[in-house]
């Protein structure tokens, strides 16, 4: 919403006659979560914990002296993967 539609449903809200139990349930529905919400929490937790499991792996792979895979290797793997 832009500044001039929300300064606009302000207005409104003001000029109900709200109880305080109504303001009350209306700052709740204001306040919960969305489904957006919910999923972009979701997509941020994953790509958190794929991180840290891809660190996690560099550093074991330094510990042991393993070569891990160049990017270019690992694309063109992708790439011979037969499609799910």
């Amino acid at each position: 919403m832009t500044t001039i539609q929300l300064n606009n449903l302000w207005t409104y809200i003001q000029g109900m006659a709200l109880k305080k139990k109504d303001r009350e349930w209306l700052a709740g529905k204001l306040l919960e979560p969305t489904a957006d919400d919910a999923k972009t929490a979701r997509q941020k937790a994953y790509v958190k914990e794929s991180l840290y499991r891809a660190l996690d792996e560099v550093e074991a792979a330094k510990r042991e002296g393993r070569k891990l895979k160049t990017l270019d290797e690992f694309l063109e793997e992708l790439e011979e993967e037969p499609a799910v």
